[in-house]
């Protein structure tokens, strides 16, 4: 009799998720003072379900989406929030010109708590003049050594912020949130240095912060399956693995010899990471050589062999058949 209840207690655990898969996510805005003909919901990890509609002053647009998992939603460009299946939530904006002033978000309580999260986090980095592209850094010339400093701090102050409502939000929306912070903070951190260097023609060394190599002796990577969805994360991991192969050459008082060929790149990312780590550092090598319109013939070999060898997460395989049709 105990394993009959045992058996009927996992069932329900496990048809929760498909329970809530069911449910539609109806999202709702209201935008005052936008200068833009055109108001645009972007859905990250789940294509061809992105809406654009004519914008008027106070029109209340409302529509609803059928999510399978924890999405990221970003509302003309800068506004982010994280949905689920059977999410509810409303977002008032408002505009001084094309710039958004104040969101107000209103719903299920998980989504407001993270949505709110995420744009106090975003409201820091805008009273700290806080630069996420690098691009723009280059431009406005950003010291490299103050950036790391500032980078170390932005990365600590906005995980602040996303612990502060852990206990309010399911722990896959959290792990993406995370996730978000760490795969673009932690990027710039170890990228910017050598972007300056190579723009203003400056010493590497005149760039480095005193802690640069150690600045993520301490960092475990995510691998978790949430974190692993999010985009930016899983970009991180490749300019990751160049930090730590440069790190082991610095350590050992060697030149670092950067990888030139994709086929080099490709099994050095092999060996590098091993698992779904492994998986999506390989997807994500492949992909961007794809659609940056690389050698058709070396790619299409070393997709084969990814498929063959590697390849566990189902999704990484159809978008990797499609982009190479």
């Amino acid at each position: 009799m105990k394993y009959i209840f045992l058996i009927i207690g996992l069932m329900g655990i496990l048809a929760f998720p498909a329970e809530a898969k069911e449910r539609a996510t109806v999202i709702s805005a209201e935008i005052y003072g936008y200068v833009r003909d055109q108001v645009y919901f972007d859905f990250l990890e789940k294509e061809g379900i992105n809406m654009e509609f004519p914008y008027k002053e106070g029109q209340v647009i409302e529509f609803t989406v059928d999510l399978d998992d924890v999405t990221t939603l970003v509302l003309n460009t800068f506004i982010e929030m994280y949905l689920q299946p059977g999410d509810s939530i409303h977002v008032k904006l408002t505009y001084d010109g094309k710039r958004y002033e104040s969101v107000e978000f209103s719903g299920t309580p998980a989504a407001v708590a993270i949505c709110s999260a995420i744009n106090k986090k975003e409201m820091l980095q805008r009273e700290r003049r806080y630069k996420t592209n690098i691009p723009a850094m280059l431009v406005t010339r950003t010291d490299a050594k103050k950036f790391h400093a500032a980078t170390v701090q932005e990365v600590k102050d906005e995980e602040k912020i996303i612990n502060e409502v852990k206990d309010q939000i399911d722990p896959r929306v959290y792990n993406m949130a995370m996730a978000q912070i760490e795969g673009t903070l932690l990027t710039n951190l170890i990228s910017y240095p050598y972007a300056s260097a190579d723009f203003h023609k400056k010493k590497l060394e005149d760039c480095l912060a005193e802690d640069y190599w150690t600045a993520l002796d301490d960092y475990k990577l995510r691998t978790d399956e949430a974190s692993l969805r999010n985009r930016v994360y899983m970009a991180f991991l490749l300019p990751y693995k160049d930090y730590m192969r440069r790190k082991e050459a610095h350590d050992q008082g060697k030149d670092y010899q950067p990888l030139t060929s994709l086929e080099d790149q490709y099994k050095d990312m092999a060996a590098f990471y091993k698992g779904s780590l492994q998986d999506a550092a390989l997807f994500v090598l492949l992909y961007n050589s794809i659609t940056s319109n690389g050698d058709f013939n070396v790619i299409e070999k070393l997709v084969k062999d990814y498929l063959k060898k590697y390849n566990k997460n189902k999704e990484y395989k159809k978008i990797l058949n499609q982009v190479m049709q």
